[in-house]
């Protein structure tokens, strides 16, 4: 669900994620590695590369707790016609663990589409939590998976349909 354009706005993505903490803030929450599987995601493709995107992820087979909700902001360099799309994100989470606790996200992602209405995507965040907020800190947090497309792209685009 992360690339779209002008003509294919709406993406849908399911994937499996994990976050992953600093050893020494690992061992305050109860475990370096949590599971978030699954990750349920919308994306709305806006205007000049700029889509938005809204997940909900929680921890299903895991002992610890962690139930997140993101919101992020995508720049996709002017691929958003391309087969791979790879792009920067920004935004934000509020992580439920004991205690609510807003986070900023940065990171950078890439979606191959293999078909017009199907792609892999991979996305690398870094959750950062201020130090005032004891229950949750800053880490890692990745996801790997199947993104749909609700309307098919044109996957062997012709040099004058391009926009440029």
């Amino acid at each position: 669900m992360k690339a779209q354009n002008s003509e294919n706005k709406w993406t849908f993505g399911l994937s499996a994620a994990s976050a992953l903490y600093f050893e020494q803030d690992g061992k305050k929450v109860g475990g370096t590695f949590i599971n978030q599987t699954p990750r349920v995601s919308i994306s709305r493709y806006l205007f000049n590369n700029l889509t938005m995107d809204a997940s909900f992820s929680t921890s299903v087979l895991d002992t610890q707790e962690y139930t997140s909700l993101d919101g992020t902001m995508r720049y996709d360099f002017g691929a958003s016609y391309e087969n791979v799309v790879p792009y920067v994100l920004l935004g934000g989470s509020f992580i439920t663990a004991d205690q609510l606790t807003p986070t900023l996200n940065f990171g950078v992602g890439n979606t191959f589409w293999f078909s017009p209405s199907y792609g892999v995507n991979f996305q690398l965040m870094y959750k950062f939590s201020e130090a005032r907020f004891t229950t949750q800190f800053s880490h890692f947090y990745s996801s790997i998976g199947l993104v749909y497309s609700f309307k098919p792209r044109n996957m062997s685009m012709r040099l004058w349909d391009r926009k440029h």
